[in-house]
């Protein structure tokens, strides 16, 4: 039994419904990484890691889970942020 694993990355493209993108597969498991949690343009698509980035492991076996992953905590993240930053201006005029 293995206490850790190590994944083999490659380029995995996303094409759904005009929703393009390209994050990192694992070679073995087919696990498909959120490319925000993990930053994949440094973990598998050869750009520098920024050095203040605070990684998360969220890995789906199906495009549609990592969709619907994206879709309900980044973008509600997001959208909770533009609404207190309009709320702020607000206050400010």
């Amino acid at each position: 039994m293995a206490y850790t694993w190590e994944p083999k990355w490659e380029v995995f493209e996303v094409d759904v419904e005009g929703i393009k993108f390209r994050t990192c597969r694992d070679k073995i498991t087919g696990l498909i990484a959120c490319p925000i949690c993990i930053h994949a343009a440094s973990k598998c698509l050869g750009e520098k890691a920024p050095s203040t980035y605070t990684y998360e492991n969220s890995f789906f076996y199906t495009i549609e889970d990592l969709l619907k992953h994206m879709k309900g905590y980044h973008l509600l993240g997001l959208k909770k942020r533009v609404t207190k930053l309009v709320e702020k201006l607000r206050e400010e005029e």
